[in-house]
């Protein structure tokens, strides 16, 4: 069998915060903001009952990748701890051309980080630069830099 990639999804506690950090900050294109409430099928799949969500989705420039970022407006959303250490922790990965002048840009903008760009060597071999950085619910996104 072979499964074919269709999106990533987040849970987020305000999509009002969240939509302008990654279509204005990271520059991802919003698709879609729709509310979707009164969908037996939601309610199943998700496994709670009455379901009422929130979701925007984005696609990077060049469409190939899908991101949907969901607000839990029924049942209440909890806000946890994050740490790239949790079992069932993720992070998505955005390549760019020049990481230096995204970490400047961003570090203005208020963005937090772990650490400024990092070069990455394996086996005495430079593979790329490299960072983390969280959005506004404190979720980890990379920042790529592959080598040229």
């Amino acid at each position: 069998m072979s499964f074919k990639m269709h999106h990533t999804g987040f849970t987020v506690s305000d999509l009002d915060q969240s939509i302008p950090f990654y279509r204005d900050l990271l520059g991802l294109k919003l698709i879609q903001d729709a509310v979707r409430q009164n969908l037996p099928s939601y309610d199943r799949i998700l496994g709670f009952d009455n379901v009422k969500l929130r979701v925007a989705l984005f696609h990077d420039e060049t469409e190939s990748f899908m991101l949907e970022l969901v607000q839990y407006l029924n049942p209440q959303r909890e806000i946890r701890e994050l740490k790239n250490t949790f079992v069932g922790s993720g992070h998505i990965s955005l390549v760019v051309a020049t990481l230096d002048e995204e970490y400047e840009r961003l570090k203005a903008a208020g963005v937090r980080f772990n650490s400024p760009p990092v070069e990455v060597h394996r086996d005495g071999k430079y593979i790329c630069k490299s960072l983390y950085m969280f959005d506004p619910d404190g979720m980890t996104i990379e920042l790529y830099e592959p080598s040229k």
